[in-house]
């Protein structure tokens, strides 16, 4: 059976993106005494969407699936913020790593936490203050750091599935 490389992207950024808000949406915990957000696994999706499908496409996959759960889970202050910061994570991801082995990968989601946290950082600084910008570095720190090892943990079993191998560039 033949499958349209094509169509096989665009059915996988679109499952990717539900898979990236799910994860988000599904564990989150609020950020104390900062500017309301919260912490969440879903940069992890993020990574393995943005080397399995590229740059624009990976973009539009976690820029869609992150804002979404922003949304729906009452953040919306945040939601325009989240599309650009997320899309420049899988955008930037997906131009270093995609179909890589696993050290571009790795230097890749580093990158891309790193496109996070100064995001947020800016955002909350110029929506909010200094000091709330300042306090939740440490919590997106930590996101990026667990984003990073949760997805160095799937990687081996997402390149198992020789699913890239199919995918057009």
């Amino acid at each position: 059976m033949n499958v349209n490389p094509r169509l096989l992207k665009l059915t996988i950024a679109a499952l990717m993106a539900a898979i990236i808000f799910a994860v988000t949406f599904a564990v989150r915990i609020p950020v104390p005494f900062a500017s309301g957000g919260y912490l969440n696994i879903g940069d992890a999706p993020i990574y393995i969407a943005a080397w399995l499908l590229g740059g624009p496409v990976g973009a539009l996959a976690a820029g869609i699936g992150s804002a979404l759960s922003d949304l729906i889970a009452g953040y919306a202050i945040y939601v325009p913020a989240t599309a650009i910061i997320k899309g420049l994570m899988g955008f930037a991801c997906g131009k270093l790593m995609q179909g890589k082995g696993f050290g571009r990968f790795l230097l890749g989601s580093i990158l891309g936490g790193g496109i996070m946290v100064a995001g947020y950082a800016i955002f909350e600084f110029l929506m909010f203050n200094a000091n709330q910008a300042i306090g939740s570095i440490p919590f997106n720190a930590i996101q990026w750091a667990g984003g990073v090892l949760v997805a160095c943990a799937l990687f081996p079993v997402v390149r198992s599935t020789k699913l890239i191998s199919r995918l057009p560039s």
